[in-house]
């Protein structure tokens, strides 16, 4: 078993493939202190978080409803970030075929793939939701600590889920399609949570508290429906229930998805993406910039994911839309769409530019091109905030009709930090994945570190200029 090509060998060799993969080894040498530092904090808070929770217990139906939420949303997002990964590892990397062409079992295949899926999805959720089990294990509440096997086992059944998704789908829609329908419902899923975040702004305290109470479990526990959540609260029989739920669901997956894994991989390495009609019919206009500007803004129209990726970030619109629609006193009035709109602007630049960086993919003969070198860079630079200035058009005309007032203040902070971020995408561009499957990703995390910093800077700035008293809410004492 542990030698080749033996199940805890090949398990052995797809968590280090899925490591050097990830974003920390890439990117090592910039943040791994930040990440421990960042770590650090995370934990002391959530031991502050901890003692207020224990001081303050919820009743249990209550507790019952707030695991049972995280339970539900984390599926989707595992599920989501599952179905790309799935396909990564049978696509992506371009070596299923290969595997499958030796004496190893396709099952054995499928079964360290699905556990290094379900291991990756789970990781960040665990850690992110240990720091506060392991805060509240401190404290007593050694309860907290089933988190770590709950959502390993979530991570089990949405892998068998993912991969049955995924090796019905590639053998009809082609892998694009499929990464397409994941990028889809995690833009969905994120775009829910938001929405129930500002119901409070928009549904009569009634109403609402009516509703969260049609969802509390009762006294018999929820049934089935808590179960995952009675077992994430630690309760003994519903922790071992769970666990055994999901690994029957994996194994049940693993038995039945081998030969249709088999057929689908081959599938995927034989797969070529459709041509379009005209694609090679384009027309640049004669000048250098004009072509490069051109060619960039193509660039960005097929990166994979594009349209959910701009709506993640342009999340901070639903506020915007809101206050000039009449609704300000929600969010605190015309001063706080400046600063969001500058913060946007910021990111998209920053998201933007850095596409273009990880796309291009023949920056040698554009550096071997009759023009000057500093050239390509500006052309992106352009192509980059053009694209940011398109999307932010219309709140920007709104907020003018609004309050003209603002506007120098919005147009200056527009220009500094897209001017900010698009200089540092060129340096360090954000982690994304290349436009083909099977390249290998680009981009830093410090890059995304330092844009939401820069970004929030100029966001503070515009909002302390156009603020009255920025800082009222800090003096201001009870009558």
């Amino acid at each position: 078993m542990f030698t080749a090509p033996g199940f805890l060998w090949l398990l052995r060799h797809e968590l280090r493939v899925l490591w050097r993969g990830s974003i920390l080894v890439r990117t090592h040498k910039h943040v791994l202190v930040p990440i421990i530092a960042v770590g650090l904090i995370f934990q002391g808070v959530a031991l502050l978080l901890a003692g207020q929770i224990v001081r303050h217990p919820l009743p249990q139906d209550q507790m019952l409803l707030a695991a049972n939420i995280n339970i539900v949303f984390l599926f989707a997002l595992m599920f989501s970030r599952a179905i790309t990964a799935s396909i990564d590892v049978i696509y992506g990397r371009g070596d299923a075929d290969f595997l499958l062409a030796s004496p190893i079992p396709p099952g054995r295949v499928l079964a360290v793939r699905m556990l290094g899926v379900a291991m990756s999805i789970a990781a960040p959720w665990a850690l992110l939701g240990g720091v506060l089990a392991n805060a509240l294990a401190v404290h007593g509440q050694f309860w907290a600590l089933a988190v770590y096997p709950m959502l390993l086992a979530e991570g089990l059944i949405v892998a068998a889920l993912a991969f049955a998704t995924v090796t019905a789908l590639l053998g009809r829609i082609g892998p694009a399609v499929a990464r397409r329908a994941g990028h889809t419902l995690a833009l969905g899923v994120g775009i829910g949570i938001f929405v129930l975040g500002q119901l409070s702004h928009f549904v009569p305290p009634q109403e609402l508290a009516r509703f969260w109470q049609s969802l509390l479990p009762g006294p018999s526990g929820g049934g089935l429906a808590f179960l995952f959540a009675r077992g994430l609260l630690g309760q003994g029989a519903s922790l071992l229930a769970s666990i055994g739920v999901s690994l029957a669901g994996f194994a049940l997956a693993w038995r039945v998805l081998a030969k249709p894994f088999a057929d689908g991989a081959i599938t995927a390495a034989a797969y070529r993406p459709p041509g379009r009609t005209g694609a090679q019919g384009g027309r640049f206009a004669n000048t250098a910039f004009a072509a490069l500007f051109s060619k960039d803004l193509r660039l960005l129209g097929r990166f994979p994911g594009l349209v959910s990726q701009v709506v993640y970030r342009s999340l901070t619109l639903v506020p915007v839309v809101f206050i000039l629609a009449g609704k300000g006193k929600a969010y605190g009035g015309m001063a706080v769409v400046p600063p969001l709109l500058v913060f946007l602007a910021g990111q998209l630049g920053l998201f933007f530019i850095s596409v273009l960086r990880g796309t291009e993919d023949a920056p040698e003969l554009i550096a071997t091109a009759p023009v000057p070198v500093a050239l390509p860079q500006r052309a992106s630079i352009a192509a980059a905030g053009y694209a940011a200035l398109i999307i932010l058009a219309l709140p920007v005309l709104a907020t003018m009709a609004r309050a003209p007032g603002l506007l120098g203040a919005l147009l200056a902070g527009l220009a500094g930090v897209l001017l900010c971020n698009l200089t540092l995408g060129l340096r360090l561009p954000i982690p994304l994945v290349r436009a083909e499957f099977g390249k290998s990703q680009t981009g830093t995390t410090l890059g995304l570190i330092l844009g939401v910093s820069v970004s929030s800077l100029w966001a503070l700035l515009v909002w302390l200029i156009i603020a009255p008293s920025p800082f009222a809410w800090l003096v201001t004492r009870p009558v």
